[in-house]
Protein backbone atom coordinates (compact mmCIF):
# COMPACT_ATOMS: atom_id res chain seq x y z
CA UNK A 1 0.00 0.00 0.00
CA UNK A 2 1.32 3.41 -0.96
CA UNK A 3 1.45 6.07 1.76
CA UNK A 4 0.07 9.48 0.92
CA UNK A 5 1.34 12.70 2.44
CA UNK A 6 -1.37 14.99 3.73
CA UNK A 7 -1.02 18.41 5.35
CA UNK A 8 -3.65 21.04 6.14
CA UNK A 9 -3.27 24.51 7.59
CA UNK A 10 -5.74 27.21 8.56
CA UNK A 11 -4.50 30.80 8.62
CA UNK A 12 -6.82 33.41 10.15
CA UNK A 13 -6.10 37.07 9.42
CA UNK A 14 -7.78 40.47 9.14
CA UNK A 15 -8.00 41.66 5.53
CA UNK A 16 -8.74 45.28 6.47
CA UNK A 17 -12.48 44.75 6.59
CA UNK A 18 -13.23 41.20 7.75
CA UNK A 19 -11.55 38.33 9.58
CA UNK A 20 -10.82 35.64 7.01
CA UNK A 21 -9.61 32.07 7.19
CA UNK A 22 -7.56 30.48 4.41
CA UNK A 23 -7.33 26.69 4.34
CA UNK A 24 -4.42 25.09 2.48
CA UNK A 25 -4.71 21.33 1.97
CA UNK A 26 -1.81 19.46 0.36
CA UNK A 27 -2.20 15.81 -0.55
CA UNK A 28 0.39 13.94 -2.59
CA UNK A 29 1.98 17.22 -3.69
CA UNK A 30 -1.30 18.75 -4.91
CA UNK A 31 -2.56 21.96 -3.27
CA UNK A 32 -6.22 22.80 -2.79
CA UNK A 33 -7.43 25.93 -0.99
CA UNK A 34 -10.57 27.45 0.47
CA UNK A 35 -11.41 30.87 1.89
CA UNK A 36 -13.81 31.41 4.79
CA UNK A 37 -15.09 34.82 5.89
CA UNK A 38 -15.72 35.07 9.63
CA UNK A 39 -16.72 38.74 9.74
CA UNK A 40 -16.01 39.76 13.34
CA UNK A 41 -12.82 38.53 15.00
CA UNK A 42 -13.37 34.90 15.98
CA UNK A 43 -12.17 33.66 19.35
CA UNK A 44 -9.87 30.63 19.48
CA UNK A 45 -12.86 28.60 20.70
CA UNK A 46 -14.97 29.73 17.71
CA UNK A 47 -12.22 28.75 15.27
CA UNK A 48 -11.84 25.36 16.96
CA UNK A 49 -15.61 24.77 16.86
CA UNK A 50 -15.68 25.76 13.19
CA UNK A 51 -12.91 23.25 12.41
CA UNK A 52 -14.75 20.47 14.25
CA UNK A 53 -18.17 21.19 12.73
CA UNK A 54 -17.46 22.46 9.21
CA UNK A 55 -14.00 21.31 8.11
CA UNK A 56 -15.33 18.20 6.35
CA UNK A 57 -17.83 20.23 4.30
CA UNK A 58 -15.29 22.72 2.88
CA UNK A 59 -15.47 23.40 -0.84
CA UNK A 60 -11.80 23.23 -1.81
CA UNK A 61 -10.47 24.67 -5.08
CA UNK A 62 -9.28 22.59 -8.01
CA UNK A 63 -5.89 20.97 -7.49
CA UNK A 64 -2.64 22.80 -8.26
CA UNK A 65 0.93 21.54 -7.99
CA UNK A 66 2.01 22.55 -4.48
CA UNK A 67 5.67 22.67 -5.48
CA UNK A 68 4.86 25.59 -7.81
CA UNK A 69 2.65 27.48 -5.33
CA UNK A 70 3.82 29.84 -2.60
CA UNK A 71 2.47 29.85 0.96
CA UNK A 72 0.24 32.57 2.37
CA UNK A 73 2.27 35.31 4.01
CA UNK A 74 2.80 34.88 7.74
CA UNK A 75 0.31 37.44 8.95
CA UNK A 76 -1.96 35.03 10.79
CA UNK A 77 -3.76 35.48 14.11
CA UNK A 78 -1.72 34.57 17.19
Amino acid sequence: MRKSEVSSTLTVYHDGQFWVGVVEHVEDGMLRIARVVYGAEPSNEEVYTWVLERWSSLHLSAEADARRSSKISGRGKS
